[in-house]
């Protein structure tokens, strides 16, 4: 992808669906919510929230080297994987391509991340030792190689997307739905209820379940890669930029020197770290403090009632940001959190009580869907102070935070359950209680744990404030373009301007082609061509004043 327009790349076929210059409503629903939303279901599903719960329970290696191979493993192979998000990363940067810099690999990424999917369910019947490295290679190939392709190119798409603001914050609004609600309504509802009750401890039938669901990985980045459009981009390329490449020590300066990005990367460590612990600790805390082993049921309140403020909520959060911005919305969220956790920590082994907390804090964490536009808004002031944007360091960044928070979170909770005892089930799917001692890490691991997060997020937001410059910043940005382009003796036009200027072209042309048909059809029927231009005219006229 080294020379623009090469390759299949260059063909109609791959060309996105979107033309327009500002975003569309297809956009929004396909490109940022349905397409990442059924993605991130088969994430959280194949590589999330039950991966873990695979490991411990049907393939049985929570215990092998006293319990330390699933709490060195993830954290030992996720420092690795750092190394291949910095490589991704400057592979986006020097991607030149007519389909732009991220979708591209977003279309590579689908298959890719599927195969892996099944392959890391498929663990052969054999000894330890080749189940470890089973383990370890199909680990590191999913999380190393295909979703890292993935989410690099992921990240970036709501910054690269549009200048204009709250376009962008509208789709950052639809794709945190995508990959928040989506995955909510059936991975934590409906897969306990249905899937698990069936699957067991029987591994043939997890393979079943995580092939199918590793397969909706391909439409998923399909919707993606058609329905989103990379208007930044394309814009650089209308500049000629496209082939200044910025050396990585140069990212790495103007990103470390802005606080704004600083604080996002803090937010995006500790919230992966949180994340990934809440998804795996959810399920054993379910089974063996609220509820009973696989019950079906337990679960799926919880999370019906838990998840139910994030989608009911939703159509609060613009009109309350708007009016507060991002910065106060959040702190107010994170506050409001942390209450409903404390109430949860007070009594969690009361279905109501922690069904209340569930629902608190869910409310307060509504302003997440807030945080791609202000990763935007963050990377926007890097550009603003630099000269130069950020693209794929700041993606790079992005997905090792995801990368590190997932092996510390997975390695550290595999720790606790090793020094507090935890036992699995047997192979024919009997169980017995877990130790007060497994119980109460599993209570403190899902209400103190986020506890923490939520007031680490409220002290960094206290420092957000970039939104206040993000006007001054867009506009300081537009008149450097323009100052830039009459240095080199050209005139700048915006990727709004270009667009409707093709448009107008393509309109004229379009008059041509059917004038000609409409004289070819004239000839051939012998009718008045001057009598029939004009019923089209009239025809045309109308629909203009219905418009109107």
């Amino acid at each position: 992808m080294g020379k623009e327009k090469n390759g299949i790349w260059g063909s109609s076929l791959l060309n996105s669906r979107i033309k327009s210059a500002n975003v569309q409503n297809s956009e929004r629903w396909l490109g940022y919510f349905v397409g990442p939303g059924m993605l991130y279901i088969a994430y959280f599903v194949v590589a999330g929230t039950y991966l873990n719960v695979f490991y411990t329970d049907v393939v049985k290696v929570g215990g092998l080297w006293g319990g330390l191979f699933l709490t060195l493993m993830p954290f030992l192979s996720k420092l690795l994987d750092v190394v291949t998000n910095i490589v991704m990363g400057r592979i986006v940067d020097h991607t030149r391509n007519l389909q732009g810099k991220a979708r591209p690999w977003v279309f590579i990424a689908g298959p890719l991340i599927a195969v892996a999917g099944i392959l890391m369910y498929a663990v052969p019947e054999s000894s330890d030792l080749v189940k470890m490295i089973w383990i370890v290679i199909t680990y590191k190939l999913y999380f190393a190689f295909s979703f890292t392709i993935y989410n690099m190119s992921h990240t970036l798409m709501v910054p690269l997307s549009t200048r204009n603001t709250r376009q962008r914050d509208g789709l950052a609004l639809f794709n945190n739905m995508g990959t928040a609600m989506l995955p909510g309504a059936l991975v934590y509802m409906l897969f306990p209820l249905l899937a698990l009750p069936w699957m067991g401890v029987d591994k043939s039938r997890w393979l079943t379940v995580m092939t199918i669901f590793s397969i909706i990985c391909i439409p998923a980045v399909l919707l993606e890669y058609y329905f989103t459009k990379e208007r930044i981009t394309e814009d650089a390329r209308g500049k000629g930029e496209a082939e200044n490449v910025i050396s990585l020590k140069q990212q790495m300066g103007a990103c470390f020197s802005d606080r704004y990005w600083i604080i996002m990367l803090a937010f995006y460590l500790v919230w992966q770290i949180y994340n990934n612990w809440q998804s795996t600790s959810l399920v054993y805390y379910c089974n063996w403090v609220l509820g009973t082993y696989n019950d079906g049921s337990t679960q799926t309140i919880v999370n019906a009632v838990g998840q139910a403020p994030l989608g009911l909520g939703v159509f609060l959060l613009w009109p309350i940001a708007r009016k507060l911005g991002k910065q106060k919305t959040t702190i107010l969220g994170m506050t409001l959190s942390i209450i409903g956790c404390i109430i949860g920590f007070l009594q969690p082994r009361s279905m109501g009580m922690v069904l209340i907390s569930l629902v608190i804090r869910s409310f307060g964490l509504l302003p997440t869907y807030l945080m791609a536009a202000m990763l935007a808004e963050a990377m926007d002031h890097v550009e603003w102070k630099s000269g130069f944007r950020c693209d794929g360091f700041s993606a790079s960044v992005a997905s090792i935070t995801i990368t590190i928070g997932m092996g510390v979170a997975i390695g550290l909770f595999n720790l606790g359950l090793s020094i507090t005892g935890y036992t699995a089930p047997a192979a024919d799917g009997s169980w017995s209680a877990q130790s007060a001692g497994v119980q109460s890490y599993l209570i403190f691991g899902y209400f103190i744990v986020p506890l923490i997060t939520y007031a680490i997020v409220l002290v960094l937001m206290l420092f957000f404030d970039v939104e206040k410059h993000a006007a001054q910043v867009q506009a300081d940005i537009i008149a450097r373009h323009k100052a830039e382009a009459e240095a080199r003796g050209e005139v700048y036009m915006s990727i709004e301007e270009r667009a409707a200027k093709e448009q107008e072209e393509q309109d004229r042309i379009a008059e041509v082609k059917r004038i000609e048909e409409l004289k070819e059809k004239c000839r051939r029927k012998g009718l008045n061509f001057e009598e029939e231009e004009a019923k089209y005219q009239a025809k045309k006229a109308a629909k203009e004043a219905k418009k109107r």
